[in-house]
C-alpha cells in the first residue's frame, strides 16, 4: 500500500531542518520522514510518495490529485490519497507550471495583474473554491474506488460531512495550536509557525488513531 499525500507547507515539510542540511529545501529525504505524511506511513509500513508543494491552493491540490489519478495512477496499485487542505485564501495559477502567490486578503499576495479580482473576492468567494475543490477531489477518488484520508492543514473552514474527514471543519494547525496553549510543556511550532518534528509527531499519533477506525483495511 502507498500513500500520495497532497497539499502545502504543512505536507511538504517546511522548516523540518535536518541538523547536517540547513535548509529544508537540501533535506528532502529526512523533511519527508519526519512530516505527518511519513510518520503515518512509517506507523502502517507503507510506502508514500510526497507531492505538497509550499504556497499550494486548494484549487491547485485538485487539480494535481486528479492529474495524478488521470495521468500517473496505475489501476494495479493499491493507493490511499491523503490530502491536507490549506487555507481557503490561498491562489494559485498554472501556466506550464502551477505558481503559487500567496494569500488573496494580504497587500502583497497577488501580483499586478490578479489586483481587481482579489479586491472583489469575498471569504464567501474563497470558500466557494474550496468547496468545489474538494467535491472534486472526492468525486473522482469515488469514482475510482480510491480511499482518500484528509484534513485541514491551515485556514477557516466550513464543515463538509463528507466520510471519514479528521477533524472536519478544524485545522491541523489550529489544534496545535490549542494543544500548547493548554499544555505549556508543549513546543509544536518552528519559528515561523509551521509545525516541528514534535508537532507533526503529536498531530499523526491521533491521525493515525483514527485513519485505523475509519479507512484502512489490512
Amino acid at each position: 500500500m502507498k500513500l500520495v499525500g497532497f497539499g502545502c507547507s504543512f505536507t511538504y515539510g517546511s522548516e523540518l531542518i535536518d541538523p547536517d542540511a540547513q535548509t529544508h529545501h537540501a533535506n528532502t529525504r529526512y523533511r519527508q520522514n519526519n512530516v505527518w505524511l511519513g510518520r503515518l506511513a512509517k506507523n502502517y509500513k507503507f510506502e508514500f510518495d510526497n507531492l505538497a508543494e509550499p504556497a499550494n491552493s486548494n484549487f491547485a491540490i485538485a487539480q494535481q490529485v486528479s492529474s495524478y489519478i488521470l495521468n500517473t495512477y496505475n489501476t494495479n496499485d493499491k493507493i490511499i490519497i491523503c490530502v491536507a487542505w490549506t487555507s481557503p485564501n490561498r491562489m494559485s495559477w498554472y501556466d506550464k507550471k502551477w505558481t503559487h502567490n500567496g494569500f488573496a486578503d494580504r497587500t502583497n499576495g497577488w501580483i499586478a495583474s490578479a489586483k481587481d479580482w482579489t479586491i472583489r473576492s469575498t471569504d464567501d468567494t474563497h470558500q466557494m473554491y474550496t468547496d468545489n475543490a474538494k467535491l472534486i477531489v472526492n468525486c473522482i477518488c469515488k469514482a475510482h474506488s480510491i480511499p482518500i484520508i484528509q484534513f485541514n492543514a491551515l485556514g477557516d473552514h466550513s464543515p463538509t460531512r463528507y466520510p471519514a474527514y479528521f477533524m472536519d471543519g478544524d485545522s491541523m494547525d489550529n489544534y496545535l495550536h490549542k494543544e500548547q496553549l493548554e499544555n505549556s510543556k508543549l513546543n509544536l511550532f518552528a519559528k515561523d509557525n509551521h509545525p516541528n518534528e514534535e508537532g507533526h509527531e503529536y498531530f499523526t499519533i491521533r491521525l493515525t488513531d483514527f485513519v485505523k477506525d475509519h479507512i484502512i483495511v489490512t
